[in-house]
């Protein structure tokens, strides 16, 4: 075999593999059904598939909402209450 045909078979041989690998994630996902996750990204949510990479149209969040804070009733007591223990 010559020196200038080994590069164009490893290429043929790693391509056929990536191409074969990915036939068959695509199998398994047609068989069993996407392995779905949440991913985030800076602006947007969607669904992964861990197996194949198929991704969900997902929802994108443009702006950031406001945040509701209630005060805690907890702290404003009137009087400060002493428990006394008795024996």
């Amino acid at each position: 075999m010559s020196p200038l045909r080994e590069p164009a078979i490893a290429w043929f041989a790693s391509y056929m593999t990536d191409y074969l690998m990915g036939f068959f994630k695509r199998l398994l996902c047609a068989w069993r059904g996407h392995e779905d996750y949440l991913h985030f990204e800076k602006n947007r949510v969607y669904l992964e598939c861990v197996t194949c990479g198929h991704e969900s149209p997902g929802w994108t969040i443009d702006s950031p909402r406001a945040v509701l804070r209630f005060e805690s009733r907890r702290g404003k007591t009137s009087a400060p209450v002493i428990l006394r223990k008795i024996a």
